[in-house]
């Protein structure tokens, strides 16, 4: 158990980037690559995706989530159900796993949300030069 913060990219099809990092508390590898999955589909929503495909580096949680292997952990059995609630209103969505050394922006956001409280998330849309404008929510 530890500080926990999660991040990631989005890119629309209009070619527009996203940059997030969100603040996840204290908890498990587990319960941070779980909320920071859900986060990733929470923004996604609210950028008006409604066909997604997404990359992670999480294989046990991608698993979980395309529902190839059950989830165990009962204190995470909220925040699973939730993932599905939201990966549900989709239209298209598929998740693919990649490895770590191909996912250094996510894990450098990951670092960045280390330093936001717990349920806070900060995410602009990634244009040249960079503004450094970040939009803040809190969603949860």
């Amino acid at each position: 158990m530890g500080r926990c913060g999660g991040g990631g990219t989005i890119t629309l099809l209009d070619g527009r980037i996203y940059h997030f990092k969100v603040g996840l508390g204290d908890g498990t590898n587990f319960r941070e690559e779980l909320l920071s999955f859900w986060t990733l589909l929470w923004l996604a929503k609210r950028l008006n995706c409604e066909v997604f495909q997404a990359f992670g580096d999480s294989l046990g949680i991608i698993d979980w989530v395309n529902e190839k292997s059950t989830i165990r952990n009962i204190v995470l059995t909220h925040w699973y159900q939730r993932v599905l609630e939201i990966k549900s209103t989709f239209t298209s969505i598929t998740i693919q796993h990649i490895y770590r050394d191909l996912n250094d922006a996510a894990n450098n956001l990951s670092k960045a949300g280390l330093l936001l409280e717990e349920g806070i998330l900060m995410y602009k849309e990634v244009c040249l030069p960079d503004t450094n404008n970040w939009e803040t929510v809190h969603i949860y």
